[in-house]
């Protein structure tokens, strides 16, 4: 798998005709995959580990406070907001039982973990985005917002630090 050089500068072009667009439309648009789209934004914007790290970083992101829980499918864009409850493994799930919160993640089927920070649309946005073994985005977590609808400081300390510490492999502070 892996994009051509033709299908890259394709996405290149359209990421800076319209740099807030949706990973996905751009993905449909191009016949490539979300983790495709998210490889060619521009340097600084995005930092990818290993899906390994899954249970690392949603035990992490459960300390984060209300955030953004999304799922993006060609048929809906489902949002929760709330905090991440802390997970665990069972029956081959991360289980996360919470309010409004809550449900059963297919862990393994996490080929890689994206940190994005970029626009979208016309707003700043920070989020950890789960990519599947296709290339398929399973589901992302965007920070939360204060009532002025600006991200809240602390939240982008807590990203910007496990991005840099999953980034670089070192073990939790």
């Amino acid at each position: 798998m892996g994009l051509t050089a033709d299908a890259r500068a394709a996405v290149e072009a359209a990421l800076e005709k319209e740099p807030g667009a949706v990973i996905e439309a751009v993905a449909e648009d191009h016949g490539v995959t979300p983790a495709d789209v998210v490889a060619c934004l521009p340097a600084g914007q995005a930092t990818t580990v290993d899906g390994g790290l899954f249970e690392t970083i949603m035990g992490e992101i459960a300390g984060w406070g209300e955030v953004t829980f999304i799922v993006n499918t060609p048929d809906l864009i489902f949002e929760a907001k709330g905090d991440v409850p802390k997970g665990a493994m069972g029956r081959g799930y991360y289980n996360l039982f919470g309010k409004p919160i809550g449900g059963h993640l297919k862990a393994d089927n996490c080929a890689s973990i994206s940190f994005v920070s970029r626009k979208l649309f016309t707003s700043d946005t920070h989020s950890v985005q789960f990519y599947n073994k296709d290339g398929g985005c399973m589901f992302k977590i965007y920070l939360g917002r204060d009532d002025d609808r600006r991200m809240i400081p602390e939240q982008i300390a807590k990203f910007a630090e496990c991005r840099d510490r999953m980034h670089t492999g070192q073990p939790a502070a």
